[in-house]
């Protein structure tokens, strides 16, 4: 094979691939992978490409030999039996089991069918707790809720599934009744401590054909927590908003990069109309806006956020589709202690205190870059 097109890509040093081994299946080789000491959150393998891992700060090659189509073949039938026929229709994902490991796989074909792809995503066996998770306390407080809806946005891959698996985890740790998933592909296995735990998979081999069949199933499975994994259309965005009318506390992701992005998505999606904003304003309790950043050492993340809790100001804003007002908003609230709403920037500048994150790192996941800029000034001046 001709690595040239690979030399741009770094290879693991020796010392750090030391637990690697040179031989075995695919199959050894990923578990070997799991139960290493090397830092990653992604495993991306591509046929006659060496077997690459997503770092904090890089993208690397585990070594030089590439991967052959009859591995991958071999990987994909364990995941998933009739792959060659779902792989026809389109990328498919998988949740999988591999002993301790809690893995999300997403198996694809590229270069017209010729080559074949995977992206593997580990979980935490079970959820973290929200203080290991790095979640402050006013945002921790939106798990004592017991109605309403709570929004958390945020690009892809900046930890929302980890960050709800643990706020549903709090709810089952502290107090009784009937949590309900509607997930694709279920990652983060809750176990069942003082909540029945209910699970449910989207996808042609789940429980349930979308998001928004599922919700409409969760109001006759007698709910006291429903999380909506991610509301993608219209019609499930309008049925989150009648479940929390109805009464459970509901938990739904969106892809926003900003609190009133994420609002501002929301509104578009229930039809922008004055009733739905007002509607809105009144069932809503929060919105939780995070990143991951890259530690400086570049051998983990820190979780930033910003959270807006839910007040007469806010939802009047809300009601009144004044979503330009929720930015002043929160800058004056991240200055009231008691307020239980922060900024993004507020996280993102005691994390560059206590050297956590590069600047540079932090400058990428503000919010508000303007600010951001303005606040760094007053940190470097000296006193």
């Amino acid at each position: 094979m001709d690595l040239s097109h690979y030399s741009l890509i770094e290879t693991l040093s020796p010392l750090e691939n030391d637990d690697f081994p040179s031989s075995g299946t695919l199959i050894e080789q990923i578990l070997s992978l799991l139960n290493s000491n090397i830092v990653f959150s992604d495993i991306i393998m591509h046929q006659n490409s060496p077997l690459m891992l997503r770092q904090p700060k890089r993208l690397v090659a585990v070594s030089d030999i590439p991967i052959t189509g009859q591995e991958l073949e071999e990987f994909f039938e364990v995941i998933e039996p009739n792959w060659e026929e779902r792989i026809l229709d389109r990328a498919f994902d998988r949740a999988k089991d591999l002993y301790s490991a809690r893995l999300r796989v997403n198996c694809f074909s590229f270069h017209g069918r010729k080559r074949l792809g995977c992206v593997i995503r580990r979980f935490p066996a079970e959820p973290l707790s929200l203080d290991a998770l790095g979640l402050r306390q006013n945002t921790q407080e939106l798990a004592k809720l017991t109605s309403g809806l709570v929004l958390i946005v945020g690009d892809t891959c900046q930890g929302k599934s980890t960050t709800i698996a643990s706020l549903l985890d709090q709810i089952n740790k502290t107090r009784s009744g009937h949590i309900i998933t509607i997930e694709d592909p279920v990652e983060t296995l809750i176990p069942q401590r003082k909540s029945i735990i209910t699970q449910r998979e989207v996808g042609a081999d789940g429980d349930v054909a979308s998001y928004y069949l599922g919700a409409l199933d969760a109001l006759r499975e007698r709910p006291d927590v429903i999380l909506i994994g991610e509301i993608r259309d219209a019609q499930t965005a309008q049925e989150a908003l009648a479940l929390s009318e109805a009464g459970p506390l509901v938990f739904a992701t969106l892809h926003a990069r900003t609190t009133e992005l994420g609002l501002q998505k929301m509104l578009r999606l229930l039809g922008n109309t004055e009733a739905q904003a007002q509607t809105l304003s009144s069932t809503l309790r929060g919105v939780i806006c995070q990143a991951l950043l890259p530690s400086l050492e570049g051998d983990a993340y820190h979780l930033a956020t910003e959270c807006l809790t839910i007040t007469p100001e806010s939802g009047h804003l809300i009601a009144t589709n004044n979503l330009a007002g929720i930015r002043p908003l929160l800058d004056k609230l991240t200055l009231e202690p008691t307020s239980g709403s922060h900024a993004m920037n507020d996280d993102l500048l005691r994390l560059i205190k206590d050297r956590k994150v590069a600047v540079e790192d932090a400058r990428r996941g503000s919010t508000d870059p303007v600010k951001f800029a303005e606040a760094l000034l007053k940190l470097k001046k000296p006193r």
